[in-house]
């Protein structure tokens, strides 16, 4: 588990963070627009920034279930691409992951082409080739110290074929490590959800209430046409998840 750490600064009220997942780049049935849609926001938008969290590129190799044939770009020409449309939000990017379509790559030569994008980027410090730990930090406190917010997640494997059963995966996630926020993509299907867990007090010899938000992010594929299609699963969503934070209180909201 990778540990990442980012302070943003005391001159941030609110923060809005859109989890960027599964857009399968050279993929045909990539939604491109929406995804040119959300790097717009990014840009534009001063306290707005991502999580890239693995399936960035569609990556269709004669070994694996896609079909090589059916892709518009090769997986070089994924590559170049991904580059170009993430140099204008390098800063805004705060974590970067690897997805399974991706590793099909790094299980065959032991290339990491995120780790390489990353690199080239220079970002290569918030690249995480597995589930990685964020602790952000912004705004300021009335007790005059950063808010500080932890963050944690992994891209996830295997089929999920309902709601409930994606969103038991992520909630498996609260039984590994303890965080305010989880992040699982993979399953094409935006889900917000939260528990409550109660953690010791030390201090007071007491129990204390602790909320845990859980988000699965989206996926940029359209059904008609695709893999899912074939397959007959269920049509997957394109809506974004947005994440709100507050900079003075702990404070979030799960926004679809």
């Amino acid at each position: 588990m990778k540990i990442i750490k980012r302070d943003l600064g005391e001159n941030i009220d609110n923060l809005t963070i859109i989890p960027i997942s599964d857009t399968h780049i050279g993929d045909k049935t990539c939604n491109i627009k929406e995804f040119e849609e959300v790097l717009e926001r990014l840009k534009n938008e001063k306290n707005t920034y991502t999580i890239l969290n693995g399936d960035l590129c569609n990556i269709a190799l004669k070994t694996s279930k896609s079909d090589i044939y059916e892709d518009t770009k090769t997986p070089m020409e994924q590559v170049l691409e991904l580059i170009k449309y993430l140099e204008p939000i390098k800063d805004k990017i705060l974590v970067m992951s690897l997805g399974n379509h991706e590793e099909r790559i790094k299980k065959d030569t032991n290339i990491d082409i995120l780790w390489v994008i990353a690199k080239q980027l220079g970002i290569e410090d918030r690249y995480s080739p597995s589930w990685w730990y964020l602790y952000l930090s912004f705004g300021m406190t009335n007790k005059h110290r950063p808010m500080l917010y932890t963050i944690t997640g992994y891209h996830g494997y295997g089929g999920g074929s309902t709601s409930g059963g994606k969103i038991n995966k992520v909630k498996k996630m609260g039984q590994v490590v303890i965080a305010d926020i989880y992040i699982m993509s993979h399953v094409h299907e935006p889900i917000n959800t939260k528990a409550i867990i109660f953690t010791p007090d030390y201090q007071h010899k007491s129990i204390v209430k602790k909320e845990l938000y859980y988000c699965i992010s989206n996926s940029f594929v359209e059904y008609q046409n695709s893999y899912a299609e074939r397959m007959g699963l269920l049509p997957g969503n394109t809506g974004i998840n947005e994440i709100e934070l507050n900079g003075h209180k702990k404070e979030i909201k799960l926004i679809l």
